[in-house]
């Protein structure tokens, strides 16, 4: 399973959600737990005491690793 949050270094970052077919069906399920309920979900690479998020960098040199994602489900 591979699913990484990864941050470009440098001016102007964008956010990278990485995945293969496993790591994409761990966020569409926390996705669709949060469908039905406010509040908010906290995804953790092992480093940060979760097993969510994995380690391995994806998008190569430019971009650093992120520990942890928070997915939050405004109210309507």
């Amino acid at each position: 399973m591979k699913l990484t949050v990864e941050l470009q270094k440098g001016e102007d970052p964008e956010v990278a959600l990485c995945f293969d077919a496993e790591g994409l069906g761990v966020l569409l399920r926390k996705l669709e737990y949060l469908r039905s309920n406010v509040g908010h979900l906290h995804l953790m690479t092992p480093a940060w005491a979760g097993q969510e998020l994995t380690e391995e960098l994806a998008g190569g040199e430019k971009y650093q690793l992120l520990h942890s994602l928070r997915l939050v489900r405004l109210p309507d």
